[in-house]
């Protein structure tokens, strides 16, 4: 039993499984966990995260081979976000790739760890062409007992600047600092918010989780558990293979090719993502929202217009920033654009007006914030943009 897991008992969290992995299904509301990540901060176990290690002078070679982003443009304490393709050049999952002096650290959630390494070794026995002269070392990190917690929210950084100084207000997106307690500090996010994901040895997440919660009660701190992605992904989109595998994994469709660099040397994928690119999608991924009071959207509705089915609600719920209920869906290219009124969504409920939406859906209290110029807790400063002058 690990370490993050007896702390989550002891608290009475509602546990589930996630990419195989045991984690905090839910520890408050829904309501107050996206209240939370929306507004102040919410802490998060994510060692649902599979971590593998990939270490050794042509380490950049057999990652670069997986990943369809470039690995060769980030340096030490730099991370990428990528996507990881099927030959066929479909999506199979996405990491993000963290790179050291030694080589580096991939992270994904929809991924296992064996699957991960997996690929790895079949990269490794039948891509000669890599040249790969000293094979790296691969090691599943979850063997090492590591595990990751996520802060998120619009003050993440300056709550966890009470820990860690400073220099977590200056941490550029998709970089990284090694704090004193040996742990792997990472800002990003891709729900709109300030995140920084800490990764490491589960015993320092236990100790930084309490200290967390100890000083986040001036933040309003919420810990939650991963339900608290059920709305936060529609209303600002990133691949979940939960929401997509069932009905696409075509990242042209998915609108996801902005992950893809094509004109890096070759990749797991490259040449049927290629053909995908020059056959064009005939189905996108839009946003929806209903042009009427209400409005129950669930997966499975059907798009119409002018009476056809033109496409199919893949994920809807209520989103309480927009106070309106919001959808994503996949819909013929030919309907496939922005802010189009004229389509309707046949519901349980019977069919109702709709019209779609450019995603995402939010622009995110996050980007009002400035960590140099206003602060949750400091009354001299303002909270936000919005807040205007100092009192």
């Amino acid at each position: 039993m690990s370490a993050l897991y007896k702390m989550h008992l002891a608290k009475n969290a509602v546990m589930g499984v996630y990419n195989g992995k045991s984690v905090p299904l839910s520890y408050t509301s829904q309501v107050e966990a996206y209240k939370a990540v929306r507004e102040n901060a919410l802490l998060v176990d994510y060692s649902h995260m599979s971590i593998v290690r990939v270490m050794g002078d042509d380490a950049w070679s057999l990652v670069n081979h997986l990943a369809s982003a470039d690995v060769s443009v980030i340096r030490d304490e730099q991370g990428i976000y990528s996507l990881l393709l099927n030959e066929d050049g479909t999506v199979w999952g996405d990491a993000y790739i963290l790179c050291t002096d030694e080589g580096y650290y991939i992270l994904s959630e929809s991924l296992s760890v064996n699957d991960i390494i997996e690929r790895l070794n079949v990269i490794l026995e039948y891509r000669v062409d890599l040249d790969i002269q000293d094979v790296p070392e691969i090691t599943a990190m979850d063997t090492q007992e590591w595990g990751a917690v996520l802060l998120e929210g619009p003050y993440a950084w300056e709550l966890l600047a009470e820990i860690y100084g400073f220099d977590i207000i200056g941490l550029p997106y998709h970089e990284y600092m090694s704090t004193d307690d040996g742990l792997i500090t990472f800002r990003c996010g891709r729900h709109g918010e300030y995140g920084y994901l800490l990764v490491g040895e589960q015993q320092q997440l236990v100790g930084v989780w309490q200290q967390l919660l100890d000083k986040g009660d001036k933040y309003q701190l919420k810990a939650a558990g991963l339900d608290y992605q059920e709305l936060v992904r529609i209303e600002n989109p990133c691949w979940d293979a939960s929401i997509y595998q069932n009905y696409s994994c075509n990242p042209l469709e998915l609108q996801m090719q902005w992950a893809i660099q094509y004109d890096k040397e070759n990749f797991i994928g490259k040449s049927a993502v290629e053909e995908f690119s020059r056959r064009g999608a005939e189905r996108k991924l839009v946003g929806m929202v209903p042009l009427v009071e209400g409005g129950d959207i669930t997966a499975d509705d059907k798009v119409l217009a002018d009476g056809v089915v033109v496409g199919v609600i893949i994920k809807g719920g209520y989103s309480p920033a927009r106070k309106s209920y919001i959808a994503l869906a996949l819909i013929d290219s030919d309907y496939a654009w922005s802010d189009i009124a004229g389509f309707a969504i046949r519901t349980a409920h019977g069919d109702i007006n709709a019209a779609t939406h450019n995603l995402p859906f939010l622009y995110n209290f996050s980007m009002l914030v400035n960590p140099t110029e206003h602060s949750f807790i400091d009354t001299t400063k303002p909270k936000s943009a919005l807040s205007g002058i100092k009192v």
